[in-house]
């Protein structure tokens, strides 16, 4: 629930959304992972960088968005403190400050174009992007999504294997 309150101030729907966590002094998994992506992102998705970092200013993430060089339609932002965990939190993202900076694991994470979570992607591979726009595109459509959910998947496959008992059941006790 919180989830969902919170998403509408760092993402514009619309379109699907891939939704980065950094701290903007990372030396790094930060900075090569956005590296990474603005190399391999679709222009159809739309990107948000979120810093964690409560100490990060403004000017902090305008230097970092010019030194990465991202690409004007971009976002980099932040939200208060609480609500930064709050949001990660909720994706099961969780981070902690070290003497190094931040403790955190690498991931980014796949919205629908309304703002659902759609999937996660975990280090700074990017070759799953096709497959994460598609997913997020399924995961406005009810009908659809049930395709990625292994457990959707495991009911299915359960239920169809009950049905198939069922019938042989009655074949078998016809002929008996």
């Amino acid at each position: 629930m919180l989830l969902a309150l919170l998403l509408p101030q760092i993402l514009v729907t619309g379109a699907p959304t891939l939704l980065v966590p950094v701290f903007t002094r990372c030396s790094g998994s930060c900075p090569v992972t956005v590296m990474k992506l603005r190399e391999k992102a679709p222009l159809r998705f739309r990107v948000t960088v979120l810093s964690f970092d409560p100490d990060d200013t403004p000017a902090d993430l305008a230097e970092f968005r010019e030194r990465m060089d991202l690409p004007a339609g971009w976002t980099v932002t932040q939200l208060p403190p609480a609500q930064t965990h709050a949001l990660l939190d909720g994706l099961d993202f969780h981070f902690m400050k070290s003497e190094r900076g931040f403790d955190h694991p690498n991931q980014t994470f796949v919205f629908s174009p309304r703002g659902r979570w759609a999937g996660t992607l975990n280090g700074s591979d990017f070759d799953g992007l096709d497959a994460a726009w598609n997913r997020a595109l399924r995961a406005d459509h009810p009908l659809l999504a049930w395709v990625d959910d292994p457990a959707a998947l495991i009911a299915a496959a359960a239920a169809g294997l009950s049905i198939s008992l069922a019938i042989v059941a009655v074949a078998v006790r016809k002929t008996a």
